[in-house]
């Protein structure tokens, strides 16, 4: 039996804003000011091929999920002619309705119309406090295969057809360049993730701060050429030394981060 009271649509614009600050509605102007951004994004994105999807639950907004050509997903991973979810999300008051089957179920089957050879997901296991975030555990109950693990990453796919390659991890290859007498910002980021997108600003904006006595040094992974040098979606190092704190870095962080690496006296 259909549930009527669920609807899978194609992204309007009635819902860009639900979907561009990733349910944070009406939490923050930089929440607010990154959604902008990522529509700019999204408009881009459709027009290489990417699907959009939306779940509403009695006509609210339940949720959404995105399919996008590997070769434009700047989160990874690599391979040929599969379409990339990069996040599906539900919100919890609509959990338990079957919402993000049903959206996984809209993206394969405009991945199979669309001549893809597959769909992959790259998930995760146990993180402490965000299990919820693309479990890899569920999607192996919808019949997606593993097809590598790399600490608690899960890489994941669903063939259409026995002459589907697998995909593969991304391998981050980075290599600190010293700047003299300076102290240097490696800054990875990518627009679609919004947890990037508004880390990579506040990263400007402290490195703004220190004048001549920082650079910083930005690799966007919307840039294919940058993303597949280093194949890095989302990284900060300063002087070489990753920092992160898996949320969006906060300033404080960073400009703790960046008055050690002065010597304290930043």
């Amino acid at each position: 039996m259909i549930d009527e009271t669920i609807q899978i649509r194609d992204m309007q614009p009635e819902d860009e804003y639900f979907v561009s600050t990733c349910s944070h509605v009406s939490e923050s102007e930089e929440a607010d000011a990154c959604g902008k951004r990522r529509c700019v994004l999204f408009r881009s994105l459709r027009a290489d091929g990417a699907r959009l999807k939306v779940a509403l639950l009695e006509g609210e907004h339940a949720g959404f999920a995105y399919g996008l050509p590997i070769d434009v997903a700047s989160w990874g991973p690599l391979g040929t002619n599969l379409m990339a979810i990069p996040c599906l999300y539900v919100l919890r008051t609509a959990a338990g309705r079957g919402i993000g089957t049903k959206l996984l179920e809209s993206i394969e089957a405009d991945a199979r119309s669309a001549g893809f050879n597959g769909v992959t997901i790259a998930a995760y296991r146990d993180i402490p406090g965000a299990e919820w975030f693309m479990p890899a555990a569920y999607f192996e109950q919808l019949e997606y295969q593993v097809v590598d693990e790399r600490g608690r990453e899960v890489l994941l796919w669903k063939p259409f057809h026995d002459s589907a390659e697998p995909p593969r991890f991304l391998q981050p290859d980075y290599t600190y360049e010293p700047v003299p007498g300076r102290v240097a910002v490696d800054l990875f980021w990518n627009g679609f993730c919004p947890t990037s997108a508004i880390e990579a600003q506040r990263v400007r904006e402290v490195a703004g701060e220190y004048g001549d006595r920082v650079i910083l040094r930005e690799y966007e992974a919307e840039d294919r050429d940058t993303l597949l040098r280093y194949q890095i979606p989302r990284a900060i190092y300063v002087n070489g030394q990753e920092i992160g704190w898996g949320y969006e870095a906060p300033k404080e962080g960073i400009r703790e981060a960046i008055d050690r690496a002065l010597g304290g006296d930043g």
